[in-house]
């Protein structure tokens, strides 16, 4: 569907440059239409490049505009107090993760995220940002979302973060289980993961994604005031020593 649109868009800007080249009145449509038909059949790597210039302006514009929507939600992207977070508040590299426990490509970088904030214990702060998105609010990444954001009221979150991120299959039954070997009292886990307070800290993060166009899916990364979509570990190294150089 997308390729549909894109070569639409494509032949009738080369549809406009014809008509431009007639004078009024000189050819009626159907002249036109068969003009450009038999060029680009004539010519077909007009519409690739076409397209490739209208996917340039697509990309430059989406990026454009996902940095402008970082800008004007900095406080609640990086200095939300709900949020849990690990390094100094001050570090030279804000790190912002927004993830799924049931994205394969955020568990992938589980390991990659661990071994980040062990290396730079002074430079990097990681700001974790649920993003429930698979599977529904009333589905398994959810539920696995308010119980990591419970488990923080018991000074657990870390662990059972990177508990969650390593099962393959989550669900409720499981979760509780992990939360009690980690030694949550799991009564008082059920009772917060009901509270609505963070059902809501949950809904503000969804409401964040959706005004960051880029944000289609997770992981998503925000560095400073750069970001990352996607499990691209080599770039997120390379922005972090570029940013801790600079």
């Amino acid at each position: 569907m997308k390729l549909f649109f894109r070569t639409a868009a494509a032949v009738s800007i080369l549809g406009l440059a014809a008509c431009a080249q007639a004078g009024p009145g000189d050819m009626s449509k159907a002249d036109v239409e068969a003009i450009v038909r038999a060029y680009l059949l004539e010519n077909p790597e007009i519409i690739r490049e076409a397209l490739i210039e209208l996917d340039k302006k697509s990309e430059q514009e989406e990026v454009q505009e996902t940095v402008d929507a970082i800008a004007d939600l900095s406080d609640q992207i990086f200095r939300d107090p709900r949020d849990y977070s690990i390094g100094p508040k001050d570090a030279k590299i804000q790190l912002v993760e927004f993830f799924d426990y049931n994205c394969g490509f955020c568990k992938r970088s589980t390991e990659w995220m661990e071994e980040t904030i062990a290396k730079y214990p002074d430079d990097v702060r990681v700001v974790f940002k649920e993003l429930p998105v698979l599977t529904g609010i009333d589905g398994t990444s959810h539920m696995a979302a308010r119980a990591a954001l419970a488990s923080a009221r018991q000074g657990k979150y870390k662990k059972m973060h990177f508990a969650l991120m390593g099962e393959r299959s989550i669900n409720e039954a499981r979760v509780l289980e992990i939360g009690k070997n980690l030694g949550l009292n799991v009564d008082q886990l059920e009772r917060d993961m009901k509270d609505p307070a963070i059902a809501r800290q949950i809904q503000d993060n969804l409401t964040i994604g959706n005004r960051i166009p880029a944000l289609t899916g997770t992981p998503f990364f925000i560095l400073n005031d750069e970001f990352v979509s996607g499990a691209n570990l080599p770039k997120l190294d390379s922005l972090i020593a570029a940013g801790i150089k600079s």
